[in-house]
Protein backbone atom coordinates (compact mmCIF):
# COMPACT_ATOMS: atom_id res chain seq x y z
CA UNK A 1 0.00 0.00 0.00
CA UNK A 2 1.44 3.38 -1.01
CA UNK A 3 2.27 6.07 1.53
CA UNK A 4 -0.35 8.42 0.11
CA UNK A 5 -3.11 5.87 0.44
CA UNK A 6 -1.96 4.94 3.96
CA UNK A 7 -2.14 8.59 4.92
CA UNK A 8 -5.58 8.91 3.35
CA UNK A 9 -6.84 5.87 5.24
CA UNK A 10 -5.49 7.22 8.51
CA UNK A 11 -7.09 10.64 7.99
CA UNK A 12 -10.43 9.27 6.85
CA UNK A 13 -10.79 6.81 9.69
CA UNK A 14 -9.66 9.31 12.33
CA UNK A 15 -12.16 11.92 11.20
CA UNK A 16 -15.20 12.51 13.37
CA UNK A 17 -17.52 11.69 10.51
CA UNK A 18 -20.96 13.22 10.22
CA UNK A 19 -23.73 10.62 10.14
CA UNK A 20 -27.08 11.37 8.57
CA UNK A 21 -29.65 9.01 7.15
CA UNK A 22 -27.23 6.08 7.04
CA UNK A 23 -24.59 7.78 4.86
CA UNK A 24 -21.14 9.07 5.80
CA UNK A 25 -19.49 12.03 4.19
CA UNK A 26 -16.55 11.04 1.96
CA UNK A 27 -15.07 7.62 1.29
CA UNK A 28 -14.13 5.45 4.28
CA UNK A 29 -11.28 2.97 3.80
CA UNK A 30 -11.20 -0.04 6.10
CA UNK A 31 -8.58 -2.78 6.04
CA UNK A 32 -9.39 -5.86 8.11
CA UNK A 33 -6.65 -8.21 9.31
CA UNK A 34 -7.72 -11.85 9.57
CA UNK A 35 -5.41 -14.91 9.71
CA UNK A 36 -3.99 -17.54 7.35
CA UNK A 37 -6.03 -18.58 4.31
CA UNK A 38 -6.43 -22.14 5.64
CA UNK A 39 -8.45 -21.12 8.69
CA UNK A 40 -11.93 -19.69 9.27
CA UNK A 41 -11.08 -16.06 10.05
CA UNK A 42 -9.92 -15.28 6.52
CA UNK A 43 -13.19 -16.23 4.74
CA UNK A 44 -15.19 -14.73 7.60
CA UNK A 45 -13.28 -11.46 7.11
CA UNK A 46 -13.99 -11.52 3.38
CA UNK A 47 -17.70 -12.03 4.08
CA UNK A 48 -17.76 -9.12 6.54
CA UNK A 49 -15.91 -6.81 4.15
CA UNK A 50 -18.51 -7.58 1.47
CA UNK A 51 -21.30 -6.83 3.95
CA UNK A 52 -19.77 -3.47 4.88
CA UNK A 53 -19.19 -2.53 1.26
CA UNK A 54 -22.77 -3.37 0.32
CA UNK A 55 -24.44 -1.89 3.38
CA UNK A 56 -22.49 1.25 4.28
CA UNK A 57 -22.45 4.06 1.75
CA UNK A 58 -18.98 5.05 0.47
CA UNK A 59 -17.19 2.32 2.41
CA UNK A 60 -14.23 0.59 0.79
CA UNK A 61 -13.44 -2.42 2.98
CA UNK A 62 -10.98 -5.19 2.25
CA UNK A 63 -9.94 -8.25 4.29
CA UNK A 64 -6.32 -9.38 4.14
CA UNK A 65 -4.57 -12.60 5.20
CA UNK A 66 -2.16 -12.20 8.14
CA UNK A 67 -0.27 -14.38 10.60
CA UNK A 68 -3.17 -14.03 13.04
CA UNK A 69 -3.94 -12.33 16.34
CA UNK A 70 -0.44 -11.24 17.37
CA UNK A 71 0.34 -9.63 14.01
CA UNK A 72 -3.15 -8.12 13.85
CA UNK A 73 -2.62 -6.39 17.20
CA UNK A 74 0.69 -5.00 16.00
CA UNK A 75 -0.88 -3.77 12.75
CA UNK A 76 -3.65 -2.07 14.71
CA UNK A 77 -0.93 -0.46 16.84
CA UNK A 78 0.87 0.89 13.77
CA UNK A 79 -2.46 1.85 12.14
CA UNK A 80 -1.83 -0.31 9.09
CA UNK A 81 -5.27 -1.83 9.60
CA UNK A 82 -8.47 -0.51 11.17
CA UNK A 83 -10.20 -3.72 12.32
CA UNK A 84 -9.17 -7.34 12.80
CA UNK A 85 -10.23 -10.73 13.99
CA UNK A 86 -8.51 -11.50 17.26
CA UNK A 87 -8.39 -14.00 20.08
CA UNK A 88 -9.72 -12.28 23.19
CA UNK A 89 -6.92 -13.76 25.29
CA UNK A 90 -4.36 -12.03 23.05
CA UNK A 91 -6.29 -8.76 23.22
CA UNK A 92 -6.38 -9.09 27.02
CA UNK A 93 -2.62 -9.66 27.16
CA UNK A 94 -1.95 -6.71 24.87
CA UNK A 95 -4.22 -4.37 26.83
CA UNK A 96 -2.43 -5.29 30.05
CA UNK A 97 1.12 -5.52 28.66
CA UNK A 98 1.45 -9.22 29.54
CA UNK A 99 4.10 -11.60 28.17
CA UNK A 100 5.22 -10.64 24.66
CA UNK A 101 3.52 -7.25 24.80
CA UNK A 102 6.09 -4.85 26.22
CA UNK A 103 3.72 -1.90 26.26
CA UNK A 104 0.12 -1.73 27.37
CA UNK A 105 -2.40 -1.20 24.59
CA UNK A 106 -5.52 0.02 26.43
CA UNK A 107 -7.07 1.31 23.18
CA UNK A 108 -8.17 -2.13 21.89
CA UNK A 109 -11.95 -2.48 21.70
CA UNK A 110 -14.38 -5.23 20.67
CA UNK A 111 -16.52 -4.49 17.63
CA UNK A 112 -18.44 -7.78 17.79
CA UNK A 113 -19.38 -10.66 20.00
CA UNK A 114 -17.84 -14.10 19.44
CA UNK A 115 -17.35 -15.10 15.82
CA UNK A 116 -15.19 -18.21 15.30
CA UNK A 117 -14.54 -20.75 18.05
CA UNK A 118 -10.88 -21.65 18.54
CA UNK A 119 -9.94 -25.33 18.88
CA UNK A 120 -6.39 -26.51 19.53
CA UNK A 121 -5.94 -29.23 16.93
CA UNK A 122 -2.83 -31.36 17.14
CA UNK A 123 -1.97 -33.71 14.29
CA UNK A 124 0.53 -36.51 13.89
CA UNK A 125 1.68 -38.51 10.89
CA UNK A 126 0.55 -42.12 11.01
CA UNK A 127 3.40 -44.57 11.50
CA UNK A 128 5.65 -41.94 13.14
CA UNK A 129 5.29 -43.45 16.60
CA UNK A 130 3.36 -40.47 17.96
CA UNK A 131 0.46 -41.10 20.32
CA UNK A 132 0.78 -38.00 22.47
CA UNK A 133 2.33 -34.53 22.35
CA UNK A 134 5.06 -36.02 24.54
CA UNK A 135 6.10 -38.10 21.54
CA UNK A 136 6.90 -34.95 19.53
CA UNK A 137 10.34 -35.03 21.14
CA UNK A 138 12.95 -35.39 18.39
CA UNK A 139 10.37 -34.84 15.63
CA UNK A 140 9.82 -32.10 13.04
CA UNK A 141 6.68 -30.19 14.02
CA UNK A 142 4.85 -27.29 12.35
CA UNK A 143 4.30 -24.62 14.99
CA UNK A 144 2.90 -21.69 13.00
CA UNK A 145 4.49 -18.51 11.59
CA UNK A 146 6.84 -16.59 13.89
CA UNK A 147 4.88 -14.15 16.02
CA UNK A 148 1.48 -15.65 15.20
CA UNK A 149 -1.21 -16.69 17.66
CA UNK A 150 -0.72 -20.27 16.47
CA UNK A 151 2.97 -20.14 17.28
CA UNK A 152 2.15 -18.82 20.76
CA UNK A 153 -0.21 -21.78 21.14
CA UNK A 154 2.52 -24.20 20.14
CA UNK A 155 4.92 -22.90 22.77
CA UNK A 156 2.25 -23.16 25.47
CA UNK A 157 1.10 -26.64 24.44
CA UNK A 158 4.64 -27.99 24.28
CA UNK A 159 5.38 -26.46 27.70
CA UNK A 160 2.30 -28.21 29.10
CA UNK A 161 4.06 -31.47 28.20
CA UNK A 162 7.45 -30.29 29.53
CA UNK A 163 8.83 -29.71 26.04
CA UNK A 164 10.43 -26.67 24.39
CA UNK A 165 11.56 -25.88 20.86
CA UNK A 166 14.92 -27.31 21.89
CA UNK A 167 13.25 -30.74 22.08
CA UNK A 168 11.82 -30.65 18.55
CA UNK A 169 12.68 -29.27 15.14
CA UNK A 170 10.15 -26.45 14.79
CA UNK A 171 8.88 -25.47 11.35
CA UNK A 172 7.52 -21.91 11.34
CA UNK A 173 4.94 -22.32 8.59
CA UNK A 174 1.30 -21.38 8.17
CA UNK A 175 -1.44 -23.98 8.00
CA UNK A 176 -1.43 -24.46 4.22
CA UNK A 177 2.29 -25.16 4.16
CA UNK A 178 1.99 -27.48 7.15
CA UNK A 179 -0.61 -29.51 5.25
CA UNK A 180 1.68 -29.89 2.23
CA UNK A 181 4.67 -30.83 4.40
CA UNK A 182 2.68 -33.49 6.25
CA UNK A 183 1.31 -34.87 3.01
CA UNK A 184 4.88 -35.24 1.75
CA UNK A 185 6.11 -36.72 5.03
CA UNK A 186 8.53 -33.82 5.62
CA UNK A 187 7.16 -33.16 9.10
CA UNK A 188 5.71 -35.62 11.57
CA UNK A 189 3.47 -33.31 13.58
CA UNK A 190 1.58 -30.02 13.55
CA UNK A 191 -0.10 -27.83 16.15
CA UNK A 192 -2.85 -25.84 14.47
CA UNK A 193 -5.00 -23.37 16.40
CA UNK A 194 -7.70 -23.26 13.73
CA UNK A 195 -11.46 -23.18 13.97
CA UNK A 196 -13.25 -26.49 13.93
CA UNK A 197 -13.92 -27.68 10.39
CA UNK A 198 -11.10 -25.69 8.80
CA UNK A 199 -10.41 -26.40 5.14
CA UNK A 200 -6.69 -26.95 5.80
CA UNK A 201 -7.29 -29.76 8.29
CA UNK A 202 -10.07 -31.25 6.15
CA UNK A 203 -7.66 -31.44 3.22
CA UNK A 204 -5.05 -33.14 5.35
CA UNK A 205 -7.43 -35.61 6.98
CA UNK A 206 -8.74 -36.54 3.53
CA UNK A 207 -5.35 -38.13 2.76
CA UNK A 208 -5.84 -40.58 5.68
CA UNK A 209 -2.14 -40.10 6.51
CA UNK A 210 -2.64 -38.34 9.83
CA UNK A 211 -4.50 -38.60 13.13
CA UNK A 212 -5.79 -35.98 15.55
CA UNK A 213 -4.21 -36.23 18.99
CA UNK A 214 -6.15 -35.67 22.23
CA UNK A 215 -4.95 -33.38 24.99
CA UNK A 216 -4.54 -35.28 28.24
CA UNK A 217 -6.09 -34.09 31.49
CA UNK A 218 -2.61 -33.40 32.86
CA UNK A 219 -1.64 -31.47 29.74
CA UNK A 220 -4.84 -29.42 29.95
CA UNK A 221 -4.31 -28.58 33.62
CA UNK A 222 -0.72 -27.54 32.91
CA UNK A 223 -1.90 -25.41 29.99
CA UNK A 224 -4.49 -23.75 32.20
CA UNK A 225 -1.81 -22.65 34.67
CA UNK A 226 -0.36 -20.35 32.03
CA UNK A 227 -3.66 -19.49 30.37
CA UNK A 228 -6.56 -19.42 32.87
CA UNK A 229 -9.02 -18.58 30.08
CA UNK A 230 -8.49 -21.91 28.29
CA UNK A 231 -11.51 -24.18 28.01
CA UNK A 232 -12.09 -27.84 27.19
CA UNK A 233 -13.21 -28.46 23.60
CA UNK A 234 -14.23 -31.61 21.74
CA UNK A 235 -13.69 -32.39 18.08
CA UNK A 236 -16.77 -34.57 17.46
CA UNK A 237 -16.64 -37.80 15.51
CA UNK A 238 -16.93 -37.11 11.79
CA UNK A 239 -15.87 -33.47 11.96
CA UNK A 240 -13.28 -34.35 9.30
CA UNK A 241 -12.88 -37.05 6.64
CA UNK A 242 -11.56 -40.38 7.97
CA UNK A 243 -12.17 -39.31 11.57
CA UNK A 244 -14.26 -42.02 13.23
CA UNK A 245 -13.25 -41.03 16.77
CA UNK A 246 -13.90 -38.16 19.18
CA UNK A 247 -10.97 -35.97 20.24
CA UNK A 248 -10.87 -34.17 23.59
CA UNK A 249 -8.73 -31.04 23.32
CA UNK A 250 -8.87 -27.36 24.38
CA UNK A 251 -9.55 -23.89 23.03
CA UNK A 252 -9.68 -20.20 23.86
CA UNK A 253 -12.95 -18.21 24.10
CA UNK A 254 -14.43 -17.33 20.66
CA UNK A 255 -12.52 -14.92 18.44
CA UNK A 256 -13.83 -11.37 18.14
CA UNK A 257 -13.66 -8.52 15.67
CA UNK A 258 -11.60 -5.76 17.32
CA UNK A 259 -10.64 -2.19 16.50
CA UNK A 260 -8.98 0.86 18.04
CA UNK A 261 -10.96 3.10 20.36
CA UNK A 262 -10.47 6.02 17.93
CA UNK A 263 -12.76 4.45 15.34
CA UNK A 264 -15.62 7.01 15.18
CA UNK A 265 -18.60 5.89 17.24
CA UNK A 266 -21.18 6.26 14.47
CA UNK A 267 -19.00 4.30 12.07
CA UNK A 268 -18.45 1.54 14.65
CA UNK A 269 -22.20 1.43 15.27
CA UNK A 270 -22.99 1.05 11.57
CA UNK A 271 -20.30 -1.60 11.06
CA UNK A 272 -21.58 -3.65 14.00
CA UNK A 273 -25.19 -3.23 12.92
CA UNK A 274 -24.38 -4.35 9.37
CA UNK A 275 -22.75 -7.65 10.36
CA UNK A 276 -25.67 -8.48 12.71
CA UNK A 277 -28.59 -7.83 10.39
CA UNK A 278 -30.41 -11.21 10.08
CA UNK A 279 -29.69 -11.66 6.38
CA UNK A 280 -26.06 -10.68 6.87
CA UNK A 281 -25.55 -13.03 9.80
CA UNK A 282 -26.58 -15.79 7.41
CA UNK A 283 -23.86 -14.71 4.99
CA UNK A 284 -21.26 -15.08 7.73
CA UNK A 285 -22.69 -18.41 8.93
CA UNK A 286 -22.65 -19.73 5.37
CA UNK A 287 -18.83 -19.61 5.38
CA UNK A 288 -18.64 -22.94 7.24
CA UNK A 289 -20.36 -25.08 9.84
CA UNK A 290 -17.77 -23.83 12.35
CA UNK A 291 -19.42 -20.40 12.43
CA UNK A 292 -23.06 -21.51 12.52
CA UNK A 293 -23.29 -20.26 16.13
CA UNK A 294 -22.42 -16.70 15.10
CA UNK A 295 -25.06 -14.32 16.39
CA UNK A 296 -26.63 -13.01 19.60
CA UNK A 297 -25.82 -16.14 21.63
CA UNK A 298 -22.12 -15.29 21.39
CA UNK A 299 -22.56 -11.66 22.44
CA UNK A 300 -21.50 -11.60 26.10
CA UNK A 301 -22.35 -8.83 28.58
CA UNK A 302 -19.47 -6.42 29.28
CA UNK A 303 -18.68 -7.97 32.67
CA UNK A 304 -17.90 -11.31 31.00
CA UNK A 305 -15.64 -9.80 28.33
CA UNK A 306 -11.85 -9.77 28.49
CA UNK A 307 -11.82 -6.37 26.78
CA UNK A 308 -14.24 -3.44 26.55
CA UNK A 309 -16.71 -3.05 23.73
CA UNK A 310 -16.35 -0.06 21.44
CA UNK A 311 -19.08 2.44 22.44
CA UNK A 312 -20.64 2.17 18.98
CA UNK A 313 -20.89 -1.63 19.20
CA UNK A 314 -22.20 -1.48 22.76
CA UNK A 315 -24.90 0.98 21.74
CA UNK A 316 -26.10 -1.35 19.00
CA UNK A 317 -26.18 -4.42 21.28
CA UNK A 318 -28.18 -2.47 23.86
CA UNK A 319 -30.61 -1.16 21.25
CA UNK A 320 -31.45 -4.68 20.07
CA UNK A 321 -31.69 -5.96 23.64
CA UNK A 322 -28.81 -8.42 23.51
CA UNK A 323 -27.08 -6.55 26.33
CA UNK A 324 -28.98 -4.81 29.11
Amino acid sequence: MGMCRKAAIGVLVMLSVCFAGGAFGGEIYITMGTAGVGGMNYPVGIAMARIWNAGIKDMKAVAIATAGAVQNIDMLRTKDIEVATCRPVEAYRAINGIEKYREKMPWIRALSGGVTIDVKQILALKGAGIESVSDFKGKRVAVGPVGSGGEADSREILAAYNLTYQDITPEYVEAGQAVEMMQDGIIQGAILGLSLGSSAISELMLTNKVVLLPMSDEGFENLKKGNPFIQRRTVPTGAYPNQDYEVLTAGDPPDLVVCREDLPEELAYEMTRAIYLPENMEQVRAVAAAVRQYGPDLVDPPEKMMLPYHPGALRFFKEVGWIK
